[in-house]
Parts: structure tokens; C-alpha cells; sequence
């Protein structure tokens, strides 16, 4: 167990992998709740380097991404290193704070997809993707994966059951953590059902990010993260 405190510590890559049919490995990176400000120039310089390292097929932005002016610089920084990749993004509850069109404007400008509200197709590796930030899933495309970008986690029969991977963010694992059992992380989960870290139900795989930064900078036992699945064959 360990007590962080301030904006220089470090994050862990929580690793899955996703089994079904698809022709080749896919691999989608997700990133939570940066709170971007003055003091986070070494997050984004980790960020930039795994980023790298991972090359990942697919990268979710899923919102809270600055907390200060000064951290749109180091928020600009980040979106430039992810240049020619399939980068989605939506907003979060902070996001309202800051300026939700301003950073629209912001991740619209690095050719980032806006996925507010929407749903999205691509293809990728010769694998149909799609990848939406709506909760009744439109069915538009025949998907060989279909991808829930969340800020917020909902409860699972909230949610259409053809989803295969489910990412949300914004609870921060409530930063404090005492222990942990299957069912999530408490205290936190006395007070936000969502508190877990992952849930497995029929072919979902709804993965909860810790995030990457707080506005109150303390942690206890509860370690920044990213997530990363690779999607393989059966």
C-alpha cells in the first residue's frame, strides 16, 4: 500500500485481453481523466512514451481532460504525439467546466474524432469496428466488435447487450482504497456501485479506468492507470 500525493507520480498499464472473432489482433488504449494543469508536463511525457511503445489500433480519449489553462498547452502536447492514429474522443463532467466547445474545438483541429453523442464504423486491421458514445446501440453497421466509450460508468442493464467491451472512467477508483474483493474497491463502493475495476457478464467486458489525474492530488493504494485490451481469434 502507498500514499501519493502531489502530480509527479507515476501510472500502470492494466493489461486484458479480449477473445472473438475477428481476423487479426486489435488493440484499443483508453485514457480517463487527465485533470490537465501547470504541473503535469511528466504525465504527459510518460503518456507520449507508452503511447509510442504500445502503438495501439485504437485510442479512447474518455473525458476530464483539463483543469487549468495551463494545462491545454500539455493537453495540445498530448493530442499532437497521437497524429495519423484513430483517436475518439467525448467529453466529461469537467470538460462542462472548462469549456466543452472550446476543447471540441481543441481535439477537432488534431483530427481527433468528436464522438459525443455518436457512433462511429472503421475498419481496422481487416475487422469491422464500431465505437459509440450512445447508450441504445443504432445497430448501423454489422460490427465484428462494437465499443461503449463511457465517462461516466452505468449500471450494466442500463446497457444494450451486444456490446463486446464497455470503458468508462471518472470515478478515479475514489482515490482511496483499503482493500478489495471481486465485487470492487472500497470504501468507494459503499458509496458508487460502479467502483470496481472490471465486470465480465455473457460476452461484455466492462473495464473502469482509476484515471491518469485529480484535481485534489492524493491517492491512497489506488494507482493511476490506462487500460489496453488486445483483441484476438478465439
Amino acid at each position: 500500500m502507498k500514499l501519493e500525493v502531489g502530480y509527479r507520480n507515476s501510472f500502470e498499464v492494466r493489461q486484458e485481453v479480449y477473445h472473438c472473432r475477428v481476423p487479426r489482433e486489435i488493440s484499443i488504449l483508453y485514457l480517463s481523466d487527465l485533470h490537465l494543469n501547470a504541473f503535469s508536463g511528466g504525465l504527459i511525457l510518460g503518456l507520449q512514451k507508452k503511447i509510442h511503445e504500445l502503438d495501439p489500433s485504437i485510442i479512447l480519449l474518455g473525458g476530464d481532460y483539463v483543469d487549468t489553462e495551463k494545462g491545454v498547452e500539455h493537453f495540445d502536447s498530448l493530442l499532437n504525439s497521437m497524429s495519423g492514429k484513430n483517436v475518439f474522443a467525448i467529453a466529461g463532467n469537467h470538460d462542462r467546466i472548462f469549456g466543452i466547445s472550446r476543447l471540441e474545438k481543441i481535439i477537432k483541429s488534431k483530427k481527433v474524432v468528436w464522438l459525443e453523442g455518436e457512433s462511429v464504423a472503421l475498419n481496422v486491421n481487416a475487422c469491422k469496428i464500431q465505437i459509440s458514445n450512445r447508450v441504445a446501440h443504432p445497430h448501423q453497421t454489422k460490427a465484428d466488435v462494437n465499443i461503449l466509450c463511457l465517462h461516466e460508468p452505468l449500471n450494466m442493464d442500463k446497457l444494450d447487450n451486444s456490446f463486446n467491451l464497455v470503458f468508462a472512467g471518472h470515478l478515479h477508483g475514489c482515490q482511496f482504497v483499503f482493500w478489495k474483493n471481486l465485487k470492487g474497491l472500497y470504501p468507494g463502493r459503499f458509496f458508487y456501485k460502479m467502483n470496481f475495476l472490471r465486470r465480465r457478464v455473457n460476452r461484455c467486458l466492462y473495464l473502469i479506468s482509476k484515471g491518469l489525474g485529480d484535481t485534489l492530488p492524493l491517492r491512497y493504494n489506488c494507482k493511476k492507470d490506462v487500460i489496453y485490451v488486445r483483441i484476438r481469434q478465439f
